[in-house]
């Protein structure tokens, strides 16, 4: 049930998002006129974690509570030996699935050493929404979910009871979630390329989806005409309820300044409702719902927003066959739905979902179905190209899901032809659903999916053909030289790319740097759109060159 199950432990913080913006407009692509600026011009791409600590945990159900300051002084930090991990955007016409790469998230004690560090396999943010009104960027939320891999615990590891308990049961790989929001992307600012996070690591059972919580969604629902709370999750494990509402309440004003939950959502409802014909929105009275508990959201947030609830025996029943809601108190004894589960309690949803793919090959997306948070076998998800009968992707109409509720699908991507001239290849999307409309459309409604944002995403790259040995140099300055117009702190800190005398004295940090793993931290930031061809390309040349000459000795 990732990060949900117990043993869990919770943290909160700040992060850091240097994200550079000069390329944030695709038009600036493929003319000589100087890009926007935007509002990091400079950016590094770096993405870290700041001042975080732990806030909490819990150890297994049936273990006691864990003492007070247990975890006390504890910190998340990321590695202390490489660069900074990166967020990177897929493409400048699709910036809203950035991807944080290279991180290695690590607990250590009240000394520096460290208890726990693992991997963070790749992945990018979804659910993003408002967090409240008036506000811009610094009232968005964000969740990154993935997995740490490549374990390791700190042999003071086992002076914590929770990390033993942890490693116990999930030895090969932890669940992750990170709610981030509050970012100030306001320049001179103290809190610049900054904002604020809370987040959560638990155990990762194998069949679990890798990049979201499979458990029973809950679809974005209304406190007042114009405040939204946002979708959230809840898992059943065991006699509980585990709700996570860290990027769902709203905030009174931007989280930067203040940070302080709406008053609307001070104190919300978690019930049954008494059947699928119930809507967000309807009044009920208290006697025609089935009462869980109420998560109390002043005047302390809990942990990472995640609230537990025990489970009658009745309530229990109830939820196999009807669905979850949030309520809010009205006068008189009745109750306003706010949010409630997706229709018949059916959600399904992409796992890897952002995809880099060169013309002539396919990509590998595994799709979950959950119907009141069990698997759905023999479900049929219906796809849809978004550009129809014009993209480059090849996609059956339908899949049929397996018994442990899954189906994978392979996109298979012709070559674009070149149609955005200064960026290479074309997005393409697919959109999904498990019902069609009377019409023939996909039917998202109450599917607890946002049509825009809840799609399969595929950056599919032009076919490239290598240049001969004599064009070779002449080719790779034009595949360099939008770099370096497009991400200036290159030039200022180390080589300015439109230059190939200056790039021929950088030799070994350039083949270094192109030569690792895409989602390497040490990989040059500004070539993760380059597709692989045209990377081989620039690297071909590079070990072409002669090495330089070493400086003669003084004296000589």
């Amino acid at each position: 049930m990732s990060y949900l199950e117990t043993p869990r432990i919770t943290f909160a913080g700040r992060f850091l998002s240097d994200t550079p913006t000069m390329n944030n407009d695709p038009a600036s692509f493929g003319t000589a006129d100087p890009p926007g600026p935007g509002w990091n011009p400079y950016g590094s791409g770096a993405f870290d974690l700041l001042e975080c600590v732990v806030t909490g945990g819990r150890r297994e159900r049936a273990a006691p509570p864990l003492p007070t300051g247990s975890l006390t002084g504890l910190a998340v930090l990321t590695s202390p030996d490489q660069v900074a991990a990166k967020l990177v955007d897929l493409d400048p016409d699709w910036q809203v699935s950035s991807e944080i790469w290279g991180l290695t998230v690590r607990l250590a004690g009240p000394d520096g050493r460290t208890l726990l560090s693992g991997r963070y396999r790749p992945a990018a943010f979804r659910d993003l929404w408002p967090r409240g009104g008036a506000g811009g960027d610094a009232m968005l939320g964000a969740t990154f979910t993935s997995v740490l891999e490549d374990l390791r615990y700190g042999p003071a590891a086992r002076t914590v009871p929770l990390l033993a308990e942890l490693r116990e049961t999930s030895p090969e790989r932890l669940s992750i979630g990170l709610n981030l929001y509050g970012f100030s992307a306001r320049s001179g600012s103290a809190a610049f390329a900054t904002g604020r996070l809370s987040g959560c690591i638990g155990p990762w059972r194998p069949g679990e989806p890798l990049s979201f919580v499979a458990g029973r969604r809950l679809d974005l629902g209304n406190l007042a005409p114009d405040l939204s709370f946002g979708r959230a999750v809840a898992v059943v494990t065991g006699n509980r309820l585990v709700l996570d509402l860290g990027n769902a309440f709203p905030f009174a004003a931007p989280p930067a300044v203040a940070g302080t939950v709406h008053p609307l959502a001070a104190r919300i409802g978690v019930a049954v409702l008494p059947g699928e014909h119930v809507r967000t929105g309807d009044v009920l009275d208290d006697a025609n719902v089935l009462h869980i508990g109420t998560a109390d959201l002043l005047p302390a947030l809990p942990p990472a927003g995640i609230v537990s609830f025990p489970l009658t025996p009745q309530t229990a029943a109830a939820l196999e066959h009807r669905p979850l809601a949030l309520l809010t108190p009205l006068p008189r004894g009745r109750r306003r739905v706010i949010s409630r589960e997706s229709r018949d309690g059916l959600y399904v949803r992409a796992d890897d979902f952002v995809h880099r793919v060169e013309a002539g090959t396919s990509a590998a997306v595994t799709l979950h179905a959950r119907r009141r948070g069990r698997p759905a076998g023999g479900l049929t998800i219906h796809l849809e190209p978004v550009r129809g009968s014009r993209s480059v992707l090849t996609v059956p109409e339908s899949v049929q899901t397996g018994p442990d509720g899954t189906a994978i699908v392979t996109p298979a991507a012709g070559d674009p032809g070149n149609p955005r001239r200064g960026l290479d290849g074309i997005v393409e999307t697919i959109a999904y659903s498990p019902r069609r409309t009377p019409g023939g459309d996909l039917d998202l409604y109450g599917s607890g999916l946002d049509p825009d944002l809840d799609v399969v995403i595929a950056h599919v790259r032009d076919a490239y053909t290598p240049p001969a040995q004599e064009h070779l140099e002449r080719e790779v300055q034009r595949i360099l030289a939008p770099y370096a117009r497009h991400y200036p702190i290159m030039g200022e800190h180390l080589v300015d790319l439109a230059d190939l005398d200056a790039v021929r004295r950088w030799r070994a940090a350039m083949l270094l740097a192109l030569s690792r793993e895409i989602t390497d931290p040490n990989h040059m930031p500004v070539t993760r759109d380059l597709s692989d061809p045209k990377r081989a390309t620039v690297l071909r040349w590079l070990r072409n060159l002669p090495p330089p000459m070493a400086a003669p000795h003084p004296g000589t």
